[in-house]
Formats: structure tokens, C-alpha cells, sequence
């Protein structure tokens, strides 16, 4: 048996402050909107995905011919091709292209995770298909929540709630207190969702200041992605 754990802040990955013992793998979560986001990408036939750590970069990977997606504080870049929801990485724009990433919270967390264990990319949408493939490697998964400028947040650790559930129903176990949160929250709120996460801090955020709301609701949907993005250190790929 192999254990779950659920991280409710990237700030736990500073100093590996992660309770699991090596080797694991890492499940990164950025529901509204990064990680909702690259499953969708894949989905619609994108090759690849540059997840980067600083403003600047964006301004060198879109000279040299990438499709940009960068957003800071929700807001898109006055330079980039796309945003940072779903609905904009449609067939049409990035099919079989290479896509350039930066985000306020989702690509940090998943750069800076990867200096701890391998990388997956997880949202509502590949819960099913990303814990299978996680469930036959049989190691211990550690799932991080990136939250919203290293605060904890609703919408990531619902879903990794649901997450670590599915775990927990094919033999793994838990040993500390953030996944009991985790699947606290995720009972509480399982059966209403789309009601309960208005409650978030970036709901409000995404409602009242930049008029975005509409993509909660497809961010929420359940195991309509067959897809299990990886990020190999140097590009997040679809492994399935």
C-alpha cells in the first residue's frame, strides 16, 4: 500500500517540508485556471507546453515563434496570444503547437515542485485517468494545491480531495492531517459544487474584477479529459 498525502500551499515545498519520504510523484493542481487549462490544451492536440518562471521569459519565447499564454493577477499579458482559460486553447489556435506558459500561481508551483519528484498536472477534469495511470506506477503521491499567491484556496484543495478519495478507495492511505482537510471539504462540497465554490476567494475574483466566472462551471466537470500532462524538466507533455 502506498500513501496520499495533500499539500494546501507550494510555501511546503520550500525547505521539502513534505511529510512523504522519496521517491513519489507530485500531482499539481491550479483549477481556475492553469492546470484546468493545460488538460484542455491537450485535449485539442497541443505538442507541448513551456511552463516559465519569469515575466521576462515570455517576451523571448514569443520571438522565438511560440504561441504565448501568460497572465499576471488573472489579467492577460498585453503581449500574448492567448489568456489563461480553457476556453481560448480551443482546436483552431494551438493544435500541434508549441505553447509558452506563465501564470500567477499554477507554472511556479509546478516548476518548483519539480525539484522534489516528477511532475503530473491534475484538475476535476483527468481525476480518474491521471490516478489510474499514478495507481500502477505504485508509488506514494503527493498532491499540491498551487493556491493563489501561496495562500491556501478552495477550488485546489476540493479537488484534491477528490483526488486523494479515489486514492484512498484503491488501497492507499493517509497518514496526516492535510488530506483529512482535503476529503473533508471535498464530502462537504461534492454534491453542489458549482454552489459551494463561490465561496472562494478567486471566485470573487474571477466574478467581480475580471468578468471570467463563466469558465467555473467547465472547470468542475469530472473525467472529461483522457489526457495525464508530465513535465519532464523541460516542457509539460501528454503521456497517455
Amino acid at each position: 500500500m502506498s500513501t496520499v498525502e495533500v499539500v494546501l500551499s507550494p510555501l511546503f515545498l520550500d525547505n521539502n517540508k513534505i511529510f512523504t519520504k522519496a521517491p513519489y510523484n507530485i500531482v499539481v493542481i491550479d483549477v481556475l485556471r492553469a492546470t484546468t487549462s493545460i488538460c484542455t490544451a491537450f485535449m485539442n492536440g497541443a505538442k507541448e507546453i513551456i511552463p516559465l518562471q519569469k515575466e521576462t521569459e515570455t517576451y523571448e519565447y514569443k520571438n522565438k515563434g511560440y504561441i504565448l499564454a501568460a497572465e499576471r493577477d488573472g489579467i492577460k499579458l498585453p503581449h500574448a496570444d492567448l489568456g489563461n482559460s480553457a476556453d481560448e486553447f480551443t482546436v483552431e489556435k494551438i493544435k500541434n503547437k508549441s505553447i509558452a506558459y506563465f501564470t500567477t500561481n499554477g507554472t511556479k508551483t509546478i516548476l518548483k515542485a519539480h525539484s522534489l519528484a516528477p511532475v503530473y498536472l491534475g484538475s476535476f477534469l483527468n481525476i480518474k485517468i491521471l490516478s489510474d495511470y499514478l495507481i500502477k506506477d505504485k508509488k506514494p503521491v503527493v498532491i499540491v494545491s498551487s493556491g493563489w499567491k501561496d495562500y491556501p484556496n478552495i477550488e485546489d484543495t476540493l479537488c484534491a480531495g477528490a483526488f486523494a478519495q479515489y486514492l484512498l478507495l484503491n488501497e492507499y492511505y493517509c497518514l496526516e492531517d492535510g488530506t483529512n482537510i482535503a476529503l473533508d471539504l471535498w464530502e462537504l462540497a461534492k454534491n453542489n459544487l458549482e454552489s459551494y465554490i463561490k465561496k472562494a476567494s478567486h471566485y470573487k475574483r474571477l466574478h467581480d474584477k475580471l468578468n471570467l466566472s463563466y469558465i467555473v462551471p467547465y472547470s468542475l466537470q469530472l473525467n472529461i479529459a483522457h489526457v495525464v500532462p508530465y513535465y519532464d524538466g523541460a516542457k509539460i507533455i501528454n503521456i497517455f
